[in-house]
Order: C-alpha cells, then sequence, then structure tokens
C-alpha cells in the first residue's frame, strides 16, 4: 500500500469516527443526564418522605393537637371504624410501602426481582388485613397514583384469597 493511499484510508476512517464518535458522545451524555436527574429527583422525594413521616410520628405522639390531616369527624374516618392514631400509623406504613414501590420499579431487573417481590409479599400481607384495608380506603387518595392503583390491585387479591379461604373453610364438614 502506499502512502497517498494509506493517507486516504486513514482520513476516511478519522471521517467515519467522527461520524460515528459524536452522535455516540451525545447519547452518552444525555443518558449520564437523565440518570442524574432521576436520582436527584429520587434524592428529593426520599427527603420529603423522611420530613413526612417525621411529621406523622409527631402527629401520633401528640393527637390532642389534632395534626394530622384527617379529623375524627371525618366521614372516611368513621366509616373506618378506626381512630386517627390508628390512621396515622397506617399512613406511616403505606408512605413507606409507597417509597419501596417508587424506588423498586425503576429498578433493573435483577433488583426488581430480589427486592421488590419482597415488597409485593409485604403488602399483599397488610392487605390482607381488615384493619389495613379500611385505613386505606381512608388515606388512599394522599399517594402517588401509580401505586394507588398498584395497591388496589393488591388489596383486590387478597381479598378473593380471603374469600377463596372463607368459601373453602365454610365448605370443609366439621370433625
Amino acid at each position: 500500500m502506499m502512502l497517498s493511499e494509506m493517507k486516504d484510508v486513514l482520513e476516511a476512517l478519522s471521517y467515519l469516527a467522527t461520524i460515528i464518535g459524536i452522535p455516540v458522545a451525545i447519547g452518552v451524555f444525555w443518558y449520564e443526564k437523565r440518570k442524574e436527574r432521576i436520582a436527584g429527583e429520587l434524592e428529593t422525594y426520599m427527603r420529603s418522605n423522611d420530613k413526612y413521616i417525621g411529621y406523622l410520628t409527631l402527629c401520633l405522639q401528640h393527637p390532642q393537637l389534632m395534626g394530622f390531616d384527617i379529623s375524627p369527624d371525618e366521614e372516611d374516618v368513621k366509616t373506618s371504624g378506626l381512630s386517627v392514631e390508628q390512621l396515622t400509623l397506617f399512613t406511616i406504613l403505606i408512605s413507606t410501602m409507597e417509597t419501596g414501590f417508587l424506588l423498586y420499579r425503576t429498578q433493573g431487573s435483577a433488583i426488581k426481582e430480589s427486592q421488590y417481590k419482597g415488597w409485593h409479599e409485604y403488602m399483599s400481607y397488610w392487605a390482607s388485613r381488615d384493619a389495613f384495608r379500611k385505613a386505606w380506603r381512608a388515606v388512599s387518595s394522599q399517594f402517588d397514583s401509580e401505586f394507588e392503583s398498584a395497591m388496589n390491585e393488591i388489596i383486590g387479591t387478597a381479598q378473593q384469597r380471603l374469600q377463596r379461604t372463607a368459601l373453602h373453610a365454610a365448605a370443609e364438614p366439621e370433625r
């Protein structure tokens, strides 16, 4: 290969590197900025949620101040049969569940499979408890809409399972 041919090949390769390299560099930059933005949003959410749970804890410690956003005179509270203190406790629990849901739903498949599965089982356990379902009905509108939909689905599944268990138990003859 002659020197001028080699020069032409190298020049063509440099053009190709430029043509491919610039879009790749822009894509990598965009991807990294997006990751940083999401991380910042999650950090902001976590700090805000920590403060919210701290506030709810204060409401629980000082119920006479009626600082919780639900009053014992509200129809949802009366219908639930739960005290404001119970609703406050369940709101803390639900807020913790929402945090797990929001964090793990955006993770890669390995994390999602290991961690989200555990969160889902934990939410399912609580969804099978009557007091939790009553609290959920009273406070669910306060939470993220995607979390609300997911939790409603989990509660629906838990109720179906409880109904099947009750029907099965009723069908069994006494011994």
